[in-house]
């Protein structure tokens, strides 16, 4: 017989679980393993960002983190800051380095800072990285737009993910709303230009419509999907529609919403997929800042950023949300999963591009962390680390029962094992209960017939007075639990 991985049944669907009785959703744990990477030199001063951006594994078995840095002071005034991109590397996922890449000095003395060939203006902001193949990295950042200076979604190619130079000759391949904040506007780009201002304004209002986004990105390729990117999208927030929040620094004319996008070269982009929006079961004030997306047994997993907006709020943390397609997304809990445990993320959250990076039986999740609201702007206040947490692999989120008997029954399933095997936390007790795809219970399988379980444990194996499910291996079948004072993350078949 062949030998093959268990399936694994999660419980990431909008609802609960069908005949679901005193039971709810709830976080898995996290172990905090604060600041890994802190602005400590001149090149990142005072801010270390993982935002969007990426860690890839090398040939060697080492580890590559690009990351950015609003503080970098490595402009000819030395108290002078502008964004630039960074590159760190380690041999663990949990210590890094900043090697000299030859790139970039200061004051004499080689930095990790990366030099992109052929910019107008060296400004990096929300890079997200992708190695198409292996002598073809791509590295996407926010920047200026060649001539026109608008704020824009730019490309560099590199054959070795270290030297890059932009492509698409500095055009954009999306643009931020034109904004007093965000760059020039599209009047004053006419007139540098020497343009008609109307007929220019006009011309690229339709561009910057159609290919509108904001520097909350990121980008993914897989070879049968193409390329992806997930973005905030700005919809106007019109007082009627109850969401207008007049905070400086919070563009209160638009809505935060999610989008997605696809391409076939990762340059020409199609129109826009909304994907996540407020809606009745959110807060008035509910924003989204960013999701980044990776892949599990499925499911797409996505880190929402759960941005509150109201003032005295102002803050961003990370809301867990499931897709089977990239389209349509399931939020079982709307609020955030975990706060800062430190001084450096003691005001909010914000993931990396990687959401969940594989480490054997755990998950880590490298976020920027930010020691205060979203709406300081002081940079002298505003501090950024790459902080970390661990997270166990199949326990991202839970049906739990409290100190009342829960009970809830599964979706069918094909057993692909002879055991049936469940990761949960138990301290009361499990007992389950084998049915067909109606719901009617198999003979020797009742609840009575259950070897009750407790303990805390990946690998608990469901049996039933000694015996395993053997005989339903590739037969449907559904699964009826009880449980008391317990998580049940995940049913392995």
């Amino acid at each position: 017989m062949t030998n093959q991985e268990p399936q694994l049944l999660f419980f990431f669907d909008e609802d609960l679980p069908a005949k679901s009785r005193n039971v709810r959703f709830k976080y898995g744990p996290v172990e905090h393993l604060g600041p890994r990477v802190v602005g400590d030199t001149r090149q990142d001063h005072s801010a270390a960002s993982m935002f969007c951006s990426k860690i890839f594994t090398l040939e060697d078995g080492t580890y590559r983190m690009y990351y950015w840095s609003y503080g970098s002071l490595c402009c000819e005034d030395p108290k002078e800051s502008m964004p630039r991109g960074l590159v760190a590397t380690s041999t663990d996922l949990l210590n890094w380095e900043k090697p000299n890449l030859g790139q970039v000095k200061l004051d004499g003395k080689d930095t990790n800072l990366l030099h992109i060939e052929g910019l107008d203006l060296d400004i990096v902001v929300g890079c997200s990285q992708v190695r198409i193949s292996e002598n073809h990295w791509r590295y996407y950042f926010w920047g200026c737009e060649r001539d026109t200076r608008l704020w824009a979604l730019l490309a560099a190619d590199s054959e070795d993910g270290l030297h890059f130079k932009v492509i698409n000759d500095g055009r954009g391949l999306l643009y931020h709303p034109p904004l007093p904040e965000c760059g020039p506007l599209l009047c004053d780009v006419a007139k540098k230009l020497k343009r008609d201002p109307e007929e220019y304004e006009r011309d690229m209002t339709l561009r910057v419509n159609r290919l509108q986004s904001n520097d909350a990105s990121t980008v993914y390729y897989r070879p049968d999907r193409g390329f992806e990117i997930i973005h905030q999208y700005l919809v106007e927030n019109r007082p009627e529609s109850g969401r207008v929040v007049n905070v400086p620094y919070n563009c209160p004319a638009f809505l935060r919403v999610m989008a997605r996008r696809r391409s076939d070269d990762g340059i020409h982009w199609g129109l826009p997929e909304l994907i996540i929006v407020p809606d009745e079961k959110d807060p008035w004030d509910q924003q989204f800042y960013g999701m980044p997306v990776c892949d599990y047994a499925g499911w797409r997993i996505g880190l929402l950023l759960h941005f509150r907006t109201e003032a005295g709020q102002q803050t961003c943390y990370v809301e867990q949300a499931f897709s089977r397609d990239g389209t349509n997304w399931s939020r079982p809990l709307r609020g955030h999963w975990f706060e800062g445990a430190h001084p450096e993320d003691a005001g909010g959250i914000y993931p990396s591009g990687d959401a969940l990076i594989d480490d054997g039986d755990s998950w880590l999740i490298y976020y920027t962390g930010v020691c205060t609201s979203h709406d300081v702007v002081n940079e002298a206040d505003w501090k950024q680390s790459a902080c970390a947490v661990r997270v166990p692999k199949n326990r991202l989120l839970a049906v739990a029962a409290d100190e009342v008997v829960g009970e809830f029954m599964t979706e069918p399933i094909f057993l692909s094992q002879d055991e049936i095997k469940v990761d949960a936390t138990i301290r009361g007790w499990l007992r389950a209960e084998l049915c067909d795809i109606f719901g009617n219970k198999l003979a020797g399988h009742h609840l009575m017939d259950f070897d009750q379980i407790s303990g805390d444990n990946t690998d608990a194996v469901l049996t039933w007075q000694g015996s395993n499910t053997a005989e339903y291996r590739y037969k449907p079948v559904r699964i009826r639990f009880e449980i008391l004072d317990a998580e049940l993350y995940c049913v392995k078949y």
